[in-house]
């Protein structure tokens, strides 16, 4: 008997000391596991690692090749027209900005489809290496009731297909989509205003670039001229043929000539560069510019400044960018006063599992709930008061910007007046030389007149007629800020056709309308009359022909059609 009992507490001690020992056993492979995933992990830590010159020379080599891919060559003289057309296709700032507008294109498809309710998909599987049993105890005699059960498979899977619509995420959801719809509408708009400033640009870079073009060919030979007249300026002060004083004052001149021809060069030069620059052509690239044909005749009609005010308040991107944020700020309030409506939830789910305990193995399930914050009572006005804030702050730029637009349309008319009267004054001033130095040119022949007196009158005569071609050009882009000043688009709503010639054509045709005063757009107070019901005018007396507007464009255009005829040729379009 009591070796009986011996043998049974010697199996309990080893049972307990193997359930001791698989303790351990497990305590040490879970410790193993802990420090190898750790070695793991600081294993895969992150170095830098700097790209290599082979990385930066590839990059360097695939931007390259982007920066001009897909252009269309340049296979003769540009014109106007196809200048401001290579700007509008290939220039990159455009292209920023059309991407833009896909990317808030993308945006606003995601925030429609932020509306969906959410449905969830999911399955799992589960296991344990013994199964889940558990034993019971009564409560009242504080002995176990039950024999150890179980009523759970070591192996389950399970799968459920749940559907959840938050009413209040919907609306917020709604309000949002509403907001990102407005601002692809503002990247359109903030795309217009890129157009138009490239193609203000892409004007004045033209002209000017056509004025350096011609005049180019003219200073070469003068430089020639004025380096050879000043050796031998040296020669006569060195060998005493000349009195010294003479001699050191004609030698000033002629260096100040030849640094004004240099200056003059230089600025010339670069002016072809910033056009290739806008139209996106390779750096170092030869081109010529071919002569506008469109008629230099200023445009021929009446200025009204409060009729381009009110175009211009009606059609400026920037201020329809600020009418669209307007509406976004007042979705911000619509936002803040729905963050303190209590939230509802409804959640409908098909569920399956494994289990073979289980009465049921697949079953349908539905609940709702209703969320509320309780601080949204407190902190819900500040918000509220934060939204209406930023609205009177956006109403506040707006009428800003709407100020500095009525300014800057009234600015542009007296830019255009005073840019005639400057080319009036220096195309007579450009005569004026031009016949001096054809004087001068028949006393030298004539043998009454001097070297000297020849190199100076043709400089003169070559600065007039940069002057006069740079007061042309601002007459051009005078007339051309107008147009832009009230938000008039180069291009029309549609085009039939987007390769560079058809582009070129729509932009000729609308320079055309440009220069005739015609910028179909509607006037606002069209606008408002549209919606008004038509005032009866049986009885109204017959309207008296409204007074015609002073044209102040009327004296430049018959010295505009002279503006590029030099002189012994007949007239021709100005380039």
């Amino acid at each position: 008997m009591q070796l009986g009992e011996r043998m049974l507490g010697r199996l309990e001690f080893q049972g307990k000391r193997t359930v001791g020992t698989e303790a351990r056993f497990r305590a040490a492979v879970f410790l193993a596991a802990i420090l190898g995933g750790g070695l793991l992990v600081s294993g895969c830590a992150v170095k830098p690692e700097p790209l290599t010159m082979k990385d930066h020379a590839g990059r360097v080599q695939q931007d390259v090749a982007s920066l001009f891919a897909g252009q269309q060559p340049v296979s003769g003289p540009i014109s106007l027209e196809e200048a401001m057309a290579r700007a509008i296709m290939y220039n990159l700032d455009h292209r920023l900005k059309v991407m833009e507008n896909a990317l808030a294109n993308h945006q606003l498809t995601v925030a429609n489809l932020s509306m969906l309710p959410s449905l969830t998909a999911e399955a799992g599987y589960s296991g344990r290496d013994n199964f889940a049993g558990s034993n019971s105890k009564s409560l009242l005699t504080n002995s176990e009731s039950l024999e150890s059960s179980t009523s759970s498979d070591r192996d389950t899977q399970t799968f459920n297909l749940s559907l959840t619509w938050n009413v209040l995420d919907f609306g917020m959801s709604w309000v949002r989509a509403h907001q990102e719809a407005d601002r692809f509408l503002i990247t359109e708009e903030r795309r217009r205003k890129v157009i138009h400033n490239i193609i203000q640009d892409v004007r004045t870079a033209y002209w000017n670039a056509l004025s350096a073009e011609r005049l180019l060919a003219k200073i070469a030979p003068l430089s020639t001229r004025v380096t050879k007249a000043l050796e031998n300026a040296r020669t006569a002060q060195s060998t005493g043929t000349e009195e010294p004083l003479a001699a050191l004052r004609y030698r000033s001149e002629l260096l100040d000539t030849l640094r004004q021809l240099r200056i003059l060069q230089r600025e010339l030069t670069t002016a072809k560069t910033r056009l290739a620059a806008l139209m996106n052509l390779k750096p170092g690239m030869a081109y010529s510019l071919k002569p506008s044909e469109t008629p230099m005749d200023a445009p021929d009609f009446g200025i009204d400044a409060d009729h381009l005010e009110r175009l211009a308040l009606l059609y400026r991107p920037e201020l329809r960018e600020e009418a669209y944020q307007d509406r976004i700020s007042h979705d911000d309030v619509k936002l803040a006063y729905l963050d303190m409506i209590p939230g509802v939830e409804a959640n409908a789910a098909w569920n399956a599992d494994s289990n073979s305990y289980l009465w049921e193995q697949t079953w349908f399930s539905w609940s709702s709930t209703i969320t509320a914050n309780l601080f949204d009572v407190f902190t819900g006005p500040q918000r509220v008061g934060l939204a209406r804030a930023r609205s009177d702050v956006v109403k506040t730029r707006r009428l800003a910007l709407s100020l500095a637009v009525m300014s800057q349309v009234r600015v542009a008319v007296a830019d255009y007046k005073q840019a005639g009267a400057e080319f009036e004054t220096t195309e007579e001033m450009y005569e004026v030389e031009r016949e001096i130095q054809e004087k001068v040119d028949a006393d030298v022949q004539s043998g009454s007149g001097g070297e000297r007196a020849a190199i100076r009158a043709e400089l003169q005569a070559l600065l007039a007629e940069l002057r006069r071609d740079l007061a042309l050009a601002r007459v051009q882009n005078a007339v051309g800020r107008i147009c832009v000043s009230i938000g008039a688009d180069p291009l029309p709503e549609t085009i039939g056709s987007h390769d560079l010639a058809s582009v070129a054509a729509e932009l000729k045709e609308v320079n055309r309308k440009w220069f005739e005063g015609k910028f179909d757009l509607v006037d606002p107070m069209d606008v408002s009359r549209a919606g008004a019901p038509a005032p009866k005018v049986a009885a109204a007396p017959k309207p008296q022909q409204e007074k015609k507007q002073p044209n102040p464009f009327k004296g430049v255009a018959s010295v505009l059609k002279k503006a590029s005829t030099p002189s012994g040729e007949t007239a021709a379009p100005v380039p």
